[in-house]
């Protein structure tokens, strides 16, 4: 049986002062993508924003990980630790990150195309933003995670595009990863009704393609077993008795077109 540990109204402030600190963040790693970039660049920046509030990457030794964002460029979709790549015109990049903050996670990330539009990247950015807002509008105290998970798959579909299914979103809190888990598509914990104060993070990982992977050879990064392209969005959300919070706002860096 999943069990679930809801947060006190204390907690969720301290994890709303965490997520704001995560977006400030993001707003000046997004800054820096355009042609030319460094991705480990990128790393540095993250780290360094982060010990500046008081915080620390919550990825950053994670399992092992070794760095403090994930930095998914083209055809690779999650857990790539930043390489010395430099970015190109047209990339699609996702940056993945969690901010570690008294005591507490908040986890997020974005997709974002580098520069130009030059591979028609932009429906498939559309369609993984409006399915994380799908998901996130079915939320209230006693949703089953099924209803999310549902209302995500069913986005992504209309759209013409897959769920990468071996991706889920999860639980979050003195965790990076607590329970439950939250599927794009229905299945793991799909009866789990969410109480007010849980605190999940939602993270549709969309690609163009097939649904499966290749791992790569640091034993992290992962891949599309077609080369094509995927896109990842992220927020951590707070559950309230008649709806919900967004604790990592997104809408402050995403353009309104995503």
């Amino acid at each position: 049986m999943t069990e679930l540990t809801p947060k006190t109204p204390d907690e969720i402030a301290v994890m709303r002062e965490g997520g704001a600190h995560l977006v400030n963040i993001f707003k000046k790693i997004q800054a820096q993508l355009k042609p030319g970039t460094n991705l480990q660049d990128l790393d540095r920046l993250f780290r360094d924003e982060a010990q500046a509030v008081g915080a620390e990457p919550s990825f950053l030794g994670h399992e092992g990980y070794p760095a403090t964002i994930c930095a998914s460029v083209n055809n690779q979709i999650v857990h790539c630790p930043p390489t010395d790549y430099q970015l190109q015109e047209g990339d699609i990049i996702t940056i993945d990150g969690g901010l570690y903050f008294k005591n507490f996670h908040t986890d997020s990330a974005f997709t974002e195309i580098i520069g130009r539009d030059i591979h028609n990247y932009q429906p498939l950015l559309v369609a993984t933003y409006q399915a994380l807002l799908a998901g996130t509008h079915q939320v209230r105290a006693g949703v089953r995670i099924g209803d999310i998970s549902q209302a995500i798959s069913d986005t992504v579909e209309q759209h013409g595009f897959r769920v990468m299914k071996q991706f889920v979103g999860h639980g979050i809190g003195r965790k990076l990863h607590e329970a439950p888990v939250v599927p794009n598509f229905v299945g793991h914990d799909k009866e789990v009704a969410l109480p007010a104060g849980a605190t999940i993070a939602i993270e549709p990982i969309v690609g163009t393609g097939q649904d499966g992977h290749v791992l790569g050879p640091d034993g992290w990064s992962t891949t599309t077993v077609d080369q094509s392209v995927a896109a990842h969005f992220e927020h951590t959300i707070a559950v309230t008795p008649d709806g919900y919070e967004v604790l990592t706002p997104l809408d402050a860096i995403i353009s309104p077109q995503a």
